[in-house]
């Protein structure tokens, strides 16, 4: 008989409830696309003993088409193929956007971190780890050896590969290069280097992408303010792996004058550039937060209160401003949102926004449809069920650590566990209605990133 539960279900959601949430959501989708999607480049079964994997047990992981790299879009409507739910290889956008990819290796690399606490608990989840730092170094390979320019710069790229042939072919989809691609690049080789002592032509490879940011710091501080905050990103997140002085020279550089250029214009910027706002305010929270300088405290108190002003506490949403009828939301911009009102609740160890995030998890993550499906939740006898992996009864963890009953599961809808691209608000009609059931890796990558890079932290 399944575990009915208590009769009245009293809502115990709180900010703790939503981070467990976003991160099982996030470890789950990522294990099933990059293992199972066949969205991208991938390893087949026949060669998997050929390689490094061979020494781990395929059956128990459940390894059938390890990416090398993610495809631009997909269709998230499952197929039932001998009685298995599978993505439609067929429905994919052979287009390899280089953000994306570095953000899926990433999560890959903190999900590493993650299982490798498994360790005398539960050794198949302890394996991944060691399956994730091996899959991570064949995808740093592969896009160091496919998807760099004749100068040595990573592009976006399309597969042009004829499947009848061994080799493969990749044509540069144009020949602009962004320095934000190259940042997070760096970060992925970063990050590995720090697992593999051994492997020195990483961290050399990643430090070489740091050089380049000191020779062309000029041209930089012409890029975008969209551009400038995504670096900054990158280097607020090198920093926190490496303690970099270079890294924190630069970071103070650009962050500087992203503060000045938001301060000329705060509310063209809150309006027009939600994303780059949230952005914004969680550079200053991580700068301030690692050198305490007060100036990027200031930046994001203010940030933080302008941005709070958004939330509609009547109808319980976020609400942009906007002259139009309709109001559209990328899945991307919500979520860091979220986490900007997750950070200022952290860091200033205050809880008086519970309400807002609750209310915008509920009205506007879960009940919109952004997100199609959620993974169903660990089995009782899951050491992730438990507080600390006891496996004791008193550790029990709920459901809403994991998921909330009202959203289908992809056996139920047929849908993968996946972040739709946007959705838009009709003001009149007070309603939602999301964009069509695809799956766009670059805003699904980076928010998985974004939500296993700040648990790993906590």
């Amino acid at each position: 008989m399944n575990f009915l539960g208590p009769f009245l279900r009293i809502n115990t959601l709180n900010k703790n409830n939503i981070k467990n949430q976003f991160f099982y959501l996030s470890k789950e989708s990522l294990r099933d696309i990059v293992f199972n999607s066949k969205c991208g480049v991938y390893i087949p079964v026949r060669d998997l003993n050929s390689k490094s994997f061979s020494k781990i047990d395929i059956n128990t992981t459940k390894l059938i088409s390890p990416l090398l790299c993610v495809y631009k879009k997909a269709d998230a409507k499952l197929k039932m193929k001998e009685g298995t739910l599978n993505w439609n290889e067929s429905k994919v956008k052979k287009e390899i956007t280089i953000s994306s990819n570095a953000f899926m290796t990433l999560s890959l690399l903190e999900l590493s971190d993650y299982y490798s606490s498994f360790r005398d608990v539960d050794d198949n989840k302890y394996a991944l780890s060691s399956l994730y730092l091996t899959l991570c170094k064949e995808q740093l390979e592969f896009y160091a050896s496919y998807f760099r320019n004749k100068d040595g710069l990573f592009v976006d790229k399309k597969d042009l590969t004829d499947p009848m042939q061994k080799e493969f072919t990749f044509e540069d989809k144009n020949n602009k290069f962004k320095f934000s691609d190259q940042a997070f690049m760096m970060v992925a080789y970063f990050k590995y280097s720090s697992y593999d002592k051994g492997e020195h032509e990483y961290e050399k490879f990643s430090l070489d992408i740091l050089d380049m940011f000191t020779q062309f710091k000029e041209e930089i501080y012409n890029v975008s303010f969209e551009e400038l905050n995504k670096i900054c990103l990158a280097l607020n997140i090198f920093y926190k792996y490496s303690g970099s002085e270079k890294c924190e020279n630069l970071l103070l550089d650009f962050l500087d004058l992203l503060v000045e250029q938001y301060n000329t214009k705060p509310t063209l910027i809150i309006n027009a550039k939600l994303d780059h706002s949230c952005m914004l305010f969680i550079n200053c929270t991580l700068m301030y937060n690692n050198t305490s300088i007060l100036k990027f405290k200031d930046t994001s108190d203010d940030l933080y209160e302008k941005l709070s002003k958004l939330y509609d506490s009547e109808k319980g949403i976020l609400i942009k401003e906007s002259a139009e009828k309709e109001i559209n939301y990328t899945s991307d911009e919500l979520v860091l949102y979220m986490y900007s009102l997750i950070l200022y609740s952290d860091f200033n160890n205050v809880e008086d926004n519970s309400h807002m995030l609750q209310d915008i998890f509920k009205h506007q993550i879960l009940d919109t449809g952004i997100i199609l499906s959620w993974p169903d939740s660990p089995p009782l006898d899951d050491a992730e069920h438990y507080r600390n992996f006891s496996l004791r009864s008193d550790d029990l963890l709920h459901d809403d650590d994991f998921r909330m009953p009202e959203v289908p599961t992809p056996d139920n809808n047929e849908l993968a566990s996946v972040f739709v691209k946007s959705m838009v608000y009709n003001k009149r009609k007070e309603s939602f209605k999301q964009s069509k059931s695809s799956f766009d890796s670059s805003k699904n990558m980076f928010i998985f990133f974004l939500t296993t890079f700040f648990r790993n932290q906590e």
